[in-house]
């Protein structure tokens, strides 16, 4: 799948949205980016594993609600093709911070 223009955000404890858009080619490597984003900031808190995460595609409005917990167990799932561990690796790698 071709990278796509994604927002994504997640409201921390205190009710504070956070908000980043990245380019990615499927919904786990949309979060994997953001997570990478916010952890470059410094007035971000860590995303806890319950939180949702909103994920919305552009430029046609879809939006998708993931937690943390569903996308790293989705990484670390048994790959179905080389293609598909290697994005399952690619997205692991970037919620690990490598």
């Amino acid at each position: 799948m071709a990278p796509t223009v994604c927002t994504v955000r997640f409201e921390d404890a205190e009710g504070t949205v956070h908000t980043v858009t990245v380019s990615a080619a499927s919904l786990y490597e949309a979060v994997g980016l953001a997570v990478q984003a916010f952890a470059a900031q410094p007035w971000t808190p860590p995303i806890p594993a319950a939180a949702p995460l909103t994920v919305e595609v552009r430029p046609t409005s879809v939006e998708h609600r993931v937690t943390m917990q569903r996308v790293r167990q989705w990484a670390a799932a048994t790959a179905t093709s080389p293609a598909d561990r290697l994005h399952r690796q690619r997205v692991g790698a970037l919620l690990a911070g490598r």
